[in-house]
């Protein structure tokens, strides 16, 4: 089979809890003398985006335009959130400030291994005047799928969340959620729906253990929300779609998993650009998988380019799929080489 590339052509826009992923790189060779804890010398820092933006930049490193409708702290780290956004391709409507300090989380890191993570945040639902100018902005933008990333930060409330929704069903567009149980409210309707597996157990209420109870609760929640999919992603186990046909079983693509961290953000981003591109189920989710397992061998929060993917050895597994899709199917791509 000769190789193509066939790029997904679409714009994404994505509605949620921007925040920013600090890294601090160090070494540790000696435990404190005041408590029994590693002393660490610091070789670096890096700040990156992250939440709902790592999906943005994830649209735009696969070649989508990516549109990111979010808040940010009025302060200076809300300031460098929008710089690290636009670096990254990504436009930001608004952009939106409001007084909560912009989210952050440090992740400080030794001999490549993650000792311990703190998150600065302090969580507040928008104001009903904050609600109005993100629902206007979802109205006033123009996209071939929309994503709504809810880490819970504040930004998708039920209002949001509705609205983005009523908007896709009118203008026939999908709608892709990366789901928060405790907004299990928030998201009846929706195209599809990306929980992890703990997420999926904290909707069913019971351990999904071996992969008949996963795809049974996937099954499940995909009535229960009445949605036209659902994918639940499984880590090292790959991830299962489910549809009015059945549920299917993709098996993961990694080869080492080095860091796990926006692995989620980067399916998400994936399964949007491919559904707003005409593609189908199967390959949505082989292209996830694909996707997935490049970005976790890499360090942080990070992006996969659609030339990785296309170069992965593990291409060929999309264009199988490609191949199946119905003409009409594949009439959003962009196709180039033969």
């Amino acid at each position: 089979m000769q190789r193509r590339n066939l790029a997904p052509s679409c714009t994404v826009a994505i509605v949620g809890d921007g925040m920013v992923d600090h890294y601090i790189w160090g070494k540790a060779t000696r435990l404190s003398p005041e408590a029994p804890v590693p002393v660490v010398a610091v070789e670096g820092e890096e700040f990156r985006p992250g939440g709902a933006a790592n999906v943005a930049a994830n649209v735009s490193a696969m070649g989508g335009v990516a549109k990111l409708l979010t808040f940010a702290g009025d302060d200076a780290l809300g300031r460098e959130f929008l710089k690290l956004v636009e670096a990254r391709g990504a436009s930001v409507i608004g952009p939106f400030l409001r007084k909560n300090p912009t989210t952050k989380k440090t992740r400080i890191v030794v001999q490549n291994q993650q000792v311990v993570r703190v998150d600065w945040e302090k969580v507040y639902p928008l104001a009903p005047e904050e609600e109005e100018l993100i629902i206007a902005a979802l109205e006033a933008t123009e996209a071939d799928v929309f994503v709504l990333s809810d880490y819970a930060k504040g930004v998708v409330t039920s209002n949001v969340a509705r609205c983005c929704i009523e908007i896709g069903k009118k203008r026939g567009v999908p709608v892709v959620v990366d789901p928060k149980p405790q907004h299990r409210n928030f998201y009846r309707g929706a195209t599809v729906m990306t929980p992890n597996r703990s997420e999926a157990e904290a909707l069913v209420g019971s351990e999904l253990a071996a992969i008949g109870d996963q795809a049974a609760a996937a099954m499940k929640l995909r009535e229960m929300f009445e949605l036209e999919a659902l994918i639940m992603t499984l880590g090292e186990d790959g991830m299962i779609l489910a549809t009015s046909s059945g549920w299917h079983h993709f098996l993961a693509r990694s080869r080492e998993v080095f860091d796990v961290s926006g692995a989620g953000d980067t399916v998400v981003a994936a399964v949007a650009l491919s559904l707003g591109s005409g593609w189908g189920w199967e390959a949505s989710c082989e292209l996830a998988t694909v996707a997935a397992g490049l970005v976790v061998q890499k360090r942080g929060t990070s992006v996969v380019s659609w030339d990785e993917i296309t170069g992965s050895s593990d291409w060929p597994f999309v264009e199988l799929h490609l191949d199946r899709m119905k003409p009409k199917e594949t009439r959003a791509l962009r196709t180039s080489g033969k």
